[in-house]
């Protein structure tokens, strides 16, 4: 189950564009009439959403005048806007070489990161941001949705009830909360460090959406998030199928559906719906995850390599792609390569019993006896303290 949940809870990735203002465009006046009017175009134009008019007036200026760092700031948000993300981190980077603390540049430079999946350049430029500024319900939305990638409920509820005191009338942020909650409500495979009645808290979560988005693609997504927490698999997919009927381009539907796909063993399904998923967004790192996850349940480790290869590569904190390399390793006979990702994964995830078997049987066919009863005695331990729900 470990797969899906962490697909599942991360779906409100793709759909930050709720989130943020229309535009926040700098402050600074420029010098010359020509550059302060073709200024306020530039923001006229971001204000009505051209981005691409935006953009060519941002790089006009820039050409006549480098130094204008709000330009620079409103060039990445253009370059941002049209998902241009590569574009807008390379903007932001000139800006923050300027000046390290310009909270928009850190702050939106982590989104264009979260949505090219390199979560860890992600999480730098979002705690750099959260030591500028701690008022931004946007910052710690996004620091909820990281935590949640990383399986880790505990991190992200603060920082989402923390967004939603910010901003209370956000629906996703909401959702995403209450998909946090279900976590601690039906996994029950972690402790909470706050002691509270989750299920109460989903259900209260569902009939605020419900309220306000009533028949909705994200209401019935929504549900199917919770059906997922509780193990009723085929009851998700049905949702997740409804959401699709309502929005057919709903972000991560193709991620979530070949999730569930992959548990009820239906592995080619679940392969087309991931390779979709990445064709319309390559870089994600998620769907990279999933698909190594369900070459791994079907036997297919030989396929599964590569692709978690490139996702351990791009984020360092993800047990999922660690542990699940790891076991391909290890089924593949290639035992010392198996031990770094193997002990990456008892490192993010020290609770968790999985990584010590198979460190003790990686280490056993490579001789070294002492490591190998090491690990058998965390694996023995790590039972005890955390037995199956």
């Amino acid at each position: 189950m470990r797969v899906c949940k962490i697909g599942v809870m991360a779906l409100v990735l793709s759909l930050w564009a709720a989130l943020l203002p229309k535009c926040r465009p700098g402050a600074a006046s420029v010098q010359g009439s020509s550059l302060e009017e073709l200024f306020r175009q530039a923001q006229a134009a971001s204000s009505a959403k051209d981005y691409g008019r935006a953009e060519k007036l941002y790089r006009q200026i820039l050409r006549a005048d480098p130094t204008i760092l709000a330009a620079r700031v409103n060039l990445g948000l253009a370059c941002y806007w049209q998902h241009k993300n590569r574009d807008a981190v390379i903007e932001f980077q000139k800006t923050l070489r300027a000046n390290p603390k310009e909270f928009n540049s850190l702050l939106f430079s982590g989104l264009a990161y979260l949505d090219l999946g390199e979560y860890d350049r992600a999480q730098t430029q979002l705690q750099a941001a959260a030591r500028v500024q701690d008022l931004d319900p946007l910052l710690f939305w996004a620091l909820g949705s990281l935590a949640m990638i990383h399986g880790d409920a505990n991190a992200a509820i603060p920082f989402l009830e923390r967004s939603v005191a910010l901003d209370p009338n956000n629906v996703r942020t909401v959702w995403l909360l209450g998909q946090a909650y279900a976590h601690f409500a039906y996994w029950k495979d972690e402790t909470p460090l706050v002691p509270a009645d989750y299920a109460a808290l989903v259900e209260q979560a569902l009939q605020w959406v419900g309220q306000r988005q009533p028949d909705s693609a994200l209401l019935h997504v929504f549900r199917g998030d919770v059906f997922v927490a509780r193990k009723f698999t085929s009851e998700a997919l049905a949702e997740y199928r409804r959401a699709a009927e309502i929005d057919p381009h709903w972000p991560d539907i193709h991620l979530v559906t070949g999730s569930l796909l992959g548990l009820l063993g239906r592995w080619d399904k679940a392969l087309g719906e991931l390779r979709l998923q990445l064709r319309d967004y390559p870089d994600d790192t998620r769907a990279m995850v999933e698909m190594g996850g369900v070459y791994c349940r079907a036997g297919n480790y030989r396929a599964a390599v590569p692709i978690l290869e490139q996702a351990r590569s791009r984020d360092r904190n993800n047990y999922e792609a660690a542990y699940r390399l790891g076991q391909a390793l290890v089924n593949l006979d290639e035992y010392a390569s198996a031990l770094a990702p193997l002990e990456q994964a008892a490192s993010l995830g020290p609770e968790k019993s999985d990584p010590y078997y198979l460190l003790h049987r990686a280490y056993r066919a490579l001789k070294n006896n002492e490591k190998a009863a090491w690990a058998l005695e965390q694996f023995n331990l790590q039972k005890a303290a955390h037995p199956a729900p």
